[in-house]
């Protein structure tokens, strides 16, 4: 059996493919914790013991020598066979976010030699074979004065990587084939998503060539059917039964590991402002669409969605309202609160509940936001309710509830409406459930569900990268602000990942051409 090393792995959608191809995975690495969790989970469940028929190292790149990772997969079962030259291949994806464009470079960005280092490590293992994959912007892609793992020398001044990686892999001794930019969907993935793929092979082993498209159509619907308990949403489709009875091979019972339970189907919370926007939305369209249509068509927002009326009419009316907040917390003293735009944004969503409360007399809601609002104006009940007669008459004056509900019947919808309604974000789309998916990204946010009013779960994420349902994702859900730049939580695990059916569509062929070699060696030696 061939054996492959799969570099900055990630959470392992790439070493899902190798394994479904029949290599085995000696040694991986990546520099993330929580992608280590994840990775190392899913070995376990497939039947890989660490340091015994596999090895993973959380290490940067940079911190990878040869001889450490001869010293760990030497160590384990196979014996003390391996050494530079004999090493099947290398799979490998270094992070492209530090590559330059130009005009826009960044020289010091420690990024940058990531690809660098993946071109010292293949120097200094010889792999039979190389594999490369990256985002379709590498071709574009720019490395500024880049230095050559082959000498002291440098690339001066700004060069193309793809041009860099063809010179750099000729001189140590590869073929290195046209690259070629491969989309996942052409290889059954519910997804549109293009990576570019550069091919190498040593000048004395077997040619390799690219896979060949199977144009397998599946579709969301396909990918999502099984995942729901309740009609109309509960079907089952042959890519939803073998991703729930599995395609990686465990390594002791040789037969793919099934689904015992499903994982990652947490749904995310969204307030009724956020599902009634979503609502808006039908399968297939995004911000502009869904504006084109409801422009020619009216809509009656105060009847289909409350919520939403309230909170873009207070929007549309905000500086004004904001103006009279300060005036009547000045009027009644109130000076124990700390005002900010933050104080003001939720404030203004209070009063925006309870002009929808006052307006459908639902007393009960009316009075439990009276409370909360108590609690932000650090007043009584009683001083709350002399608050809210004050400014109430006062309020939305601007655009009055009366003229915004008659523009939004007759489609006079104009973009600061829009921007109430929809909020600043136009690439959100809705999933046409017929069709295949966009690129799934790292945010969820993106993409509303095609039959819910909400964004996807992890698991409805992972179909669409084709993931084996037995494929549990570990750590935090999602994360934000400042922590995005050094947590790998699930939704970016997924995100992230190559889609395993690619990844084997690519691991096949490379398994193939291995095979060829292996045996023209054990020929020779005969």
């Amino acid at each position: 059996m061939p054996y492959a090393i799969d570099l900055f792995c990630g959470a392992g959608g790439f070493s899902e493919g190798i394994l479904q191809a029949g290599f085995d995975i000696i040694f991986s690495s990546d520099k993330s914790p929580m992608v280590e969790e994840t990775y190392t989970n899913r070995h376990k469940q497939l039947g890989f013991i660490e340091g015994f028929d596999t090895h993973f190292e959380l290490a940067d790149i940079k911190e990878l020598t040869s001889e450490m990772i001869f010293d760990s997969i030497n160590s384990l079962k196979y014996g003390n066979k391996f050494k530079k030259g004999n090493i099947d291949v290398i799979f490998g994806g270094p992070p492209c976010q530090g590559f330059s464009r130009l005009g826009k470079r960044n020289a010091s960005d420690p990024r940058n030699m990531l690809f660098h280092e993946y071109l010292r490590i293949i120097r200094d293992l010889r792999p039979k074979y190389v594999v490369m994959e990256n985002v379709t912007g590498l071709l574009d892609m720019y490395m500024l004065d880049f230095p050559s793992v082959l000498s002291d020398n440098l690339y001066d001044g700004q060069n193309l990587v793809k041009d860099i990686l063809n010179l750099e892999l000729k001189d140590l001794g590869y073929t290195v084939l046209d690259v070629q930019v491969l989309n996942a969907a052409n290889f059954g993935v519910p997804q549109q998503r293009n990576r570019v793929v550069f091919l190498a092979y040593r000048n004395d082993v077997h040619p390799i060539q690219y896979p060949t498209a199977t144009n397998e159509d599946v579709s969301i619907f396909d990918a999502f059917g099984d995942l729901y308990e309740k009609n109309p949403w509960k079907y089952s489709t042959n890519y939803s039964s073998i991703s729930k009875n599995g395609r990686t091979k465990s390594i002791k019972k040789k037969i793919p590991l099934s689904r015992t339970q499903l994982t990652n189907m947490e749904v995310s919370k969204h307030d009724d402002t956020i599902v009634e926007r979503f609502s808006l939305y039908k399968q297939g369209e995004n911000r502009k669409k869904a504006v084109t249509r409801l422009r020619q068509t009216g809509i009656n927002l105060k009847k289909e969605c409350p919520y939403l009326f309230y909170d873009s009419l207070f929007q549309l009316n905000s500086n004004q309202n904001t103006k009279i907040v300060y005036q009547i917390i000045r009027d009644l003293n109130l000076n124990n609160i700390q005002v900010n735009d933050k104080w003001i944004y939720y404030t203004n969503r209070q009063l925006a509940l309870l002009f929808q409360y006052q307006s459908e007399n639902i007393e009960n809601n009316f009075n439990q936001t009276l409370c909360s609002l108590a609690k932000r104006l650090s007043a009584s009940i009683f001083t709350t309710k002399v608050f809210w007669n004050k400014i109430s008459p006062k309020l939305n004056q601007t655009i009055t509830e009366e003229e915004y509900c008659e523009s939004l019947l007759k489609g006079k919808i104009t973009d600061d409406m829009v921007e109430a309604i929809f909020t600043k974000k136009g690439i959100r789309t809705r999933l046409n459930s017929e069709s295949i998916s966009p690129t799934m990204v790292t945010l969820p946010d993106d993409f509303i569900h095609p039959f819910f009013d909400r964004i996807l779960t992890v698991r409805e994420m992972a179909r669409l990268q084709s993931f084996d349902d037995s494929f549990e994702f570990l750590g935090k859900r999602t994360t934000g602000g400042n922590k995005r730049a050094q947590e790998t939580p699930q939704f970016t695990q997924v995100g992230n990942a190559v889609p395993p059916l690619l990844a084997k569509a690519i691991a096949d062929e490379v398994y193939k051409a291995c095979s060829k070699t292996n045996k023209k060696l054990s020929n020779e030696n005969i």
